[in-house]
């Protein structure tokens, strides 16, 4: 293929795409906005127990997948589809170890050796029987990483992308797995195997969702594990933010939202926040701002706005927290609703609509703690009019411009240190600036035209592949 063609085909290694993972939209998302640039998309899952086949239209295959593995020979069934948006599907099944499963996690919330092995090990096969329609493959995560490791072995001469989400999910196994892995020497650390590792070794580019983030994985003082790892990949590594999908998220036009609106006609978003303050029996206040928190148990952030809620609460503010997740974090929250049941409330579990009700009806969005950037909250907040406040040196803030005090200026609210110190000194100038109602309106109306659209991202991953098909070339 010459380096200058128009179009691409991309082999898409992605098994988290039909999972409950953070990463699970975007990835879908991105597979359909490259195939509307008339690129060519193959993305490859595992067959889990819950994708119905019928369903989705999906023919079963004649040739099997064969392979040896783990001492033992195995068979995989192949099924082949295409999406709505003409993304081409391809599932791998494994009535053993792969249609009994819902993702290629085990138990305790690590990769399934097993699982992984086997997955990546029928992607080796079906590329060497169609190696010569791909350009470039894309591996997404951890879990691809594996199989882009064992791409690169078989396939020296393949180009190859790989897309860290977070970096803290390392693709951790026991050295004893290495038979079931087969990644190599370079998936070593210490006395553990890193599939992220060897995906990065294995990788001629390497993508985050967020600059900011990426350069945060590669600074000296950097304490994410594989520190030393990202620094030695870092020349080609690089930050692709992705966009919103306009079709899921727009005001406009979003049926889960009581009444829609748009940045010239914001008169809805106030009956959506005086919807919901009604739905959550909070007092119904205009005036007062109302701010959301949404996040998962285990969250570094949602941590740290548990410790300023005492603070915070103090003051003439609303907060709907929404978690996922169970454990001690929900008992705090709980405790800060027996004592300020007209300021707070939680809601717990992940649920999509409520997500989107809840973005419309918020004048900030607080996204605190220095988590990777995987679903995008802060642009879909600044979409609704809702000001994201977000960490400085965190993930999030590539989008954000620190809002002055006359608010002219600015689309969010930055705080420099991952302390509840500063984070509370973030939401008390949110606060304030809430007061200014004019400027204030203003500001959100300004935000909500902000360009989010994937037409930038494409071009800048349209750029990442040519760039690895050009290193593989030299």
């Amino acid at each position: 293929m010459s380096l200058w063609s128009t179009t691409l085909r991309i082999l898409f290694i992605a098994p988290q795409a039909f999972t409950s993972a953070r990463e699970a939209r975007d990835v879908k998302t991105l597979a359909k906005v490259l195939r509307r640039a008339d690129h060519t998309v193959d993305l490859v899952s595992p067959l889990y127990g819950h994708i119905d086949t019928a369903k989705r239209a999906l023919a079963r295959r004649l040739t099997k997948l064969e392979f040896e593995l783990g001492g033992r020979p195995w068979a995989c069934e192949l099924y082949t589809g295409r999406s709505p948006d003409g993304v081409d599907l391809t599932f791998i099944g494994n009535e053993e170890v792969l249609l009994s499963a819902s993702s290629l996690t085990g138990e305790g919330g690590q990769l399934d050796a097993s699982r992984v092995g086997v997955f990546a090990s029928a992607v080796v096969e079906l590329a060497r029987q169609n190696v010569d329609q791909y350009d470039v493959v894309h591996a997404h995560g951890a879990s691809g990483a594996a199989v882009l490791a064992g791409l690169r072995s078989a396939f020296p001469d393949l180009p190859a992308v790989l897309t860290v989400y977070d970096a803290l999910e390392q693709g951790r196994f026991d050295a004893s797995d290495a038979d079931w892995l087969a990644v190599g020497d370079e998936a070593r650390d210490g006395s553990t195997l890193s599939t992220l590792k060897a995906g990065l070794l294995a990788a001629d580019r390497i993508t985050t969702l967020s600059p900011n983030y990426a350069h945060r994985l590669q600074r000296s003082d950097s304490d994410v594990p594989l520190a030393e790892t990202f620094r030695e990949v870092a020349p080609k590594t690089s930050g692709v933010r992705h966009g919103i999908d306009p079709a899921v998220w727009n005001p406009a036009t979003d049926g889960h939202l009581a009444a829609r609106f748009d940045p010239f006609d914001m008169d809805g978003k106030d009956k959506c926040k005086a919807e919901l303050q009604h739905e959550l029996t909070l007092p119904v206040r205009s005036d007062v701002p109302l701010f959301a928190a949404i996040g998962r148990v285990g969250d570094e952030g949602m941590d740290l706005l548990a410790k300023v809620g005492p603070d915070f609460l103090r003051n003439e503010v609303q907060l709907v927290v929404q978690l996922d997740g169970h454990g001690e974090l929900v008992a705090i929250y709980e405790e800060l609703w027996d004592q300020w049941t007209d300021r707070i409330q939680i809601r717990t579990g992940d649920d999509e609509a409520f997500r989107h009700v809840l973005v419309s009806a918020s004048d900030f969005v607080v996204v605190p703690g220095r988590e990777a950037p995987t679903d995008n909250i802060q642009m879909r907040a600044q979409r609704y009019g809702a000001l994201p406040i977000v960490y400085r040196e965190g993930g999030l803030a590539d989008e954000v411009v620190d809002c002055e005090a006359s608010l002219k200026s600015g689309s969010g609210l930055l705080y420099d240190e991952p302390t509840a110190g500063s984070l509370l000194s973030a939401l008390q100038r949110a606060a304030a600036a809430f007061a200014n109602t004019k400027a204030f309106r203003e500001v959100q109306s300004r935000i909500m035209r902000i360009d989010h659209s994937w037409e930038r991202t494409i071009r800048l991953y349209e750029r990442t592949y040519r760039d690895a098909i050009a290193s593989r070339a030299r």
